[in-house]
């Protein structure tokens, strides 16, 4: 059995060899358009509340969720870009650079916020899943327009306000 490990190539020596070289990503070869997602995480409170209604419709519509002081989640958020994997490196998108525009674009402006005073991109909304899904949409989607992508899209955003409460935004 040594004898056998000792005398396998590693995949460098392989690739290396001219005379072993083989086309990479072959399977790529015919365009496959897939769906990346990369999942946060944060917490956040809001109140759900409309100035223009009456305190008693406030209640009526928004019932617990229109509490004085607000409430907390603990958010899930998932952001899924779309389009053809590129052949050269396996990828759509770098899921390094994405971690790096929600950190710095949603979760570092959001997390342990209270959504309706700290939070800016909440301003003059009521902040329900919805419309944080939408607004989240709006602030990735302009940053990823900046990077010039060709053939990559926002194809989806996801967020879970709780395991079994979850809104699904298509820039629609």
């Amino acid at each position: 059995m040594m004898d056998i490990l000792e005398h396998t190539p590693d995949a460098k020596e392989i690739w290396q060899a001219p005379s072993e070289r083989r086309e990479i990503n072959k399977v790529l070869s015919k365009p496959r358009k897939v769906y990346v997602t990369r999942k946060v995480h944060f917490n956040a409170a809001h109140r759900l509340f409309n100035p223009t209604f009456s305190d008693e419709k406030n209640c009526e519509v928004y019932d617990i969720c229109n509490n004085f002081y607000g409430h907390g989640h603990n958010y899930d958020l998932e952001v899924t870009l779309t389009g053809i994997v590129e052949k050269e490196t396996g990828y759509l998108f770098d899921l390094k650079i994405l971690k790096k525009i929600l950190e710095e674009e949603i979760i570092s402006k959001v997390d342990h916020k209270h959504l309706n005073f700290d939070v800016e991109m909440f301003r003059d909304t009521v902040p329900t899943a919805e419309v944080i899904a939408v607004v989240f949409w709006e602030v990735i989607n302009e940053k990823l327009k900046q990077l010039n992508l060709k053939g990559i899209d926002l194809y989806e955003i996801k967020v879970f306000e709780s395991e079994r409460n979850f809104v699904v935004y298509r820039g629609e």
